[in-house]
């Protein structure tokens, strides 16, 4: 979307909420990633300022209420919400992306180590 629209959402304010189990300490690089396609798109977001500007939630009982993480996958899970207003705050978007559960990490790797054996 970025390169076929870019500036599309020009004007446009950016929150952005991620749910990582509690050992994660840091940002989310997905959301980082994420936040840098919106910035082609024409929002304005400070890097510079991410911790201020990501709302990181790794306290388990928020995870549960606010996020809607189940329960089992505290120990590991990745939720990511992205909420987009309009300059005059009459147009939003949001876009969500949830994993549950750490497998499809491993089955990805296995994946991409299978792609890579057959390309050699």
């Amino acid at each position: 979307m970025a390169e076929q629209f870019p500036g599309a959402f020009f004007g446009y304010s950016l929150k952005v909420m991620e749910s990582h189990q509690s050992s994660k300490l840091d940002t989310s690089g997905t959301a980082k990633a994420v936040i840098s396609c919106f910035k082609k798109l024409g929002v304005s977001f400070d890097m510079d300022q991410e911790y201020r500007q990501i709302q990181m939630i790794r306290d388990p009982e928020q995870q549960m209420e606010l996020v809607g993480v189940p329960e089992e996958y505290l120990s590991g899970h990745a939720f990511h919400l992205y909420h987009l207003s309009s300059p005059n705050e009459i147009v939003s978007f949001e876009f969500q992306h949830n994993v549950c559960g750490r497998s499809i990490y491993a089955k990805g790797t296995v994946d991409a180590v299978l792609f890579l054996a057959k390309k050699i």
